[in-house]
């Protein structure tokens, strides 16, 4: 009975909009309050013991160091950098600057880890032009929108730092986990967006002569780096991903005051200032999660869950199938950070009895989780889209839909073939 209340809550203050994390903290005040009057003996002590561990791990440092990196990317003009980058090299074929905006996240999600940072980032520099190039802006906010998911799937992720907190697995592993899934989302998308284009007709860029390609590529190729340090750093052990994200903060540093010369002390300051933002709204909700989390383990959710789940099907084929319809419904109608830290607990354990490797989930849950930030009502790709083009929600997911199909197509790929998503960790890491 209490369990039910507690999910009552949790629903009623989500639905009416509350922020997730007082949604979830006082439905869980709640439970302890009910908890109270039925005799129970839990004190309410356990919710701020539970909220201190929630948030007492080492590699959640990692979180703000990222966010931060991110930051400093954007007021240090790497992001336009990149977008040169990307305009030189593919900017001349069938996409053009829709697919200069596909290449850009791609090569963007190497260094900031955050699908909304790689959308805002982006979606600021390109959007302008690409209507003035005649593109319709609801088809280039939807290509910018879905190009930026694969920002938490490419290492760095900040995604994957908080899944590997929550259900303590290696994030180095999870991080080379994505690099060929990441790869994949490129590509497919890459074609993609060529055939669209190619069938509207809409126009490409002027071919740029050699001399504009190693300008651009000397210009950008210092932006590169960002993501060899971490990934490199990680695969021979020379620092762990909290580490590697604060190598990576200095490194964004010394691009933006000594290289490019354009970042001053103010810049840094309010660049530190929103990662301060940022960071407290995720670790609060974290922190709130820890107690949901622990009440969910002491009513024995994931026994319920399990056993409802095996009561419809035991081929494990078919019950992976029904946890990414389930994630997908969910997504659509929540945030993947309070998702992660509400059913990870649950799913990784009953999986991990049926021989699943909980590696190949993480990058399954996060990739299934990202599909969602495309899709309403609560797409937040698409909110941040909407906002920097002035494009309706539901226009931009009318022209999402084909990328829609194409990332589930990937997503049943991850799923069914653990082999693309493990073969770089266990060979880095050989059991």
């Amino acid at each position: 009975m209490l369990l039910i209340s507690l999910l009552i809550f949790l629903f009623i203050f989500s639905l009416i909009g509350m922020e997730i994390a007082w949604a979830i903290g006082i439905a869980c005040l709640g439970y302890l309050f009910l908890n109270q009057l039925a005799g129970g003996s839990m004190p309410y002590v356990l919710f701020s013991q539970q909220m201190t561990t929630g948030v007492d791990a080492f590699v959640l440092l990692a979180i703000p160091l990222f966010i931060f990196a991110g930051e400093l990317m954007n007021v240090s003009g790497v992001t336009q950098r990149i977008v040169r980058m990307a305009a030189a090299m593919v900017g001349h074929r069938n996409g053009g600057l829709a697919n200069v905006g596909v290449t850009a996240n791609f090569i963007m999600s190497g260094c900031s880890g955050s699908a909304l940072a790689d959308a805002a980032a982006t979606g600021s520099v390109l959007l302008p032009e690409m209507e003035r190039r005649g593109f319709r802006p609801a088809f280039s906010s939807a290509v910018i929108a879905s190009a930026a998911t694969v920002g938490p799937i490419v290492p760095p992720s900040i995604s994957f730092v908080l899944l590997g907190a929550i259900v303590e697995i290696s994030v180095g592993k999870l991080f080379l986990a994505g690099i060929v899934p990441g790869v994949i989302m490129f590509g497919t998308m890459f074609i993609l967006t060529w055939w669209i284009c190619r069938s509207r007709g809409y126009p490409i860029e002027i071919r740029a002569d050699w001399s504009e390609r190693r300008s651009a590529l000397f210009d950008g190729s210092l932006a590169l780096v960002a993501p060899l340090i971490i990934v490199g750093s990680i695969i021979f052990g020379i620092a762990t991903p909290t580490e590697s994200a604060a190598v990576a903060v200095a490194y964004v540093l010394l691009l933006g005051m000594v290289v490019y010369r354009n970042t001053s002390i103010k810049d840094v300051i309010e660049a530190a200032g929103n990662t301060a933002i940022s960071t407290s709204v995720i670790m609060l909700t974290v922190a709130t999660s820890k107690m949901f989390a622990w009440l969910a383990v002491h009513e024995q959710l994931g026994e319920i869950l399990t056993s409802a789940m095996l009561t419809l099907t035991d081929n494990l084929y078919v019950l992976l199938f029904l946890i990414n319809v389930l994630l997908l419904i969910l997504g659509m109608f929540m945030e993947i950070l309070p998702i992660m830290l509400i059913l990870a607990p649950v799913l990784f354990p009953m999986l991990g009895d049926l021989g699943v490797d909980p590696i190949h989930f993480g990058v399954v849950m996060v990739l299934n989780l990202m599909i969602g930030m495309i899709t309403p009502p609560i797409g937040l790709n698409l909110f941040v889209i909407s906002a920097i083009g002035k494009v309706g929600v539901i226009e931009i997911f009318r022209e999402a839909v084909p990328y829609f199909l194409v990332l589930v197509g990937v997503l049943m790929l991850i799923t069914y073939v653990p082999e693309l998503t493990l073969a770089i960790p266990n060979a880095v890491f050989p059991q």
